[in-house]
C-alpha cells in the first residue's frame, strides 16, 4: 500500500506499527535521544504535543521559519541539530507543501551532517489542491523516517500508525517500543489488513 499510495518502499523488518502517530514519534523522539542526538528541529507552525514529546525526550527543538514554500531548512546548516521533523507534503497547520528545491536541500543536509528526517505524512493521501506529491522517504530512505498513521483515512479513535524506519534505527525504536509500551489491538491490525489486500482502503 505504501509502495503504491506513497512510494514507500520498505521490507516488512523496517516497519513498526504503533498506537498513532503521536506514539510513533514519541518512539522515534527517545530512541534518537538514547543514540546521542540531543536537538530536532521542528517548523514553527505545527501540533505543540510533538514539540512535547520531543522536548519530554530531552531534545532541543530549535523552530523553523515556514513561509509559502514551506519551512526554511536552509537554517539547519546554521543550527545544531541531529533531526528535523517535517510535514513536508501538506504542512500543519498552514496548508503549503515544502518546495521541491528544499526537499532537495533538506536531503542533502541530511546525507552530509547524518542527520535524519522525521516525515510526519499526517494526510499525504488526501489532495484536492495540487497533484499529489510523493513522500521524501522515496528519495532516500536510510536518512528518512516516513510516519504515517489512518487518523485522517479512517478515524483517530482506532490508534493505528506506523514508522518505516532506515535500517540503522530499527533495533533502537524497536527497544524503545519494549514490552509494557501501548500497542494496536490486533482486531484493529487485521480490519486494516483486510482493507489493504481488498482493496478497500
Amino acid at each position: 500500500y505504501l509502495a503504491r499510495a506513497r512510494g514507500v518502499r520498505a521490507r516488512p523488518c523496517n516497519i513498526v506499527v504503533c498506537s498513532g502517530a503521536a506514539q510513533g514519534l514519541s518512539l522515534v523522539a527517545r530512541a534518537l535521544a538514547d543514540i546521542g542526538v540531543t536537538a530536532v528541529a521542528a517548523e514553527a507552525f505545527g501540533l505543540p504535543s510533538q514539540w512535547a514529546s520531543l522536548t519530554k525526550a530531552g531534545l532541543g527543538c530549535p523552530a523553523l521559519r515556514v513561509d509559502s514554500d514551506g519551512a526554511d531548512v536552509m537554517a539547519l546548516d546554521d543550527i545544531a541539530v541531529g533531526g528535523v521533523l517535517l510535514t513536508p507534503s501538506h504542512q500543519f497547520p498552514l496548508g503549503v507543501c515544502l518546495h521541491s528545491d528544499r526537499r532537495a536541500a533538506v536531503i542533502d543536509w541530511a546525507r552530509r551532517t547524518g542527520g535524519v528526517i522525521i516525515e510526519d505524512d499526517y494526510d499525504g493521501e488526501f489532495r484536492y489542491d495540487r497533484s499529489p506529491v510523493g513522500a521524501l522517504h522515496g528519495v532516500d530512505p536510510e536518512h528518512v523516517i516516513y510516519m504515517g498513521t489512518v487518523s485522517k483515512s479512517l478515524a483517530p479513535g482506532l490508534r493505528l500508525g506506523w514508522l518505516v524506519l532506515p535500517d540503522h534505527l530499527v533495533e533502537a525504536v524497536a527497544r524503545q517500543k519494549g514490552e509494557t509500551e501501548e500497542t494496536s489491538g490486533f482486531v484493529v491490525q487485521l480490519a486494516m489488513a483486510e482493507f489493504i489486500v481488498s482493496g478497500s482502503y
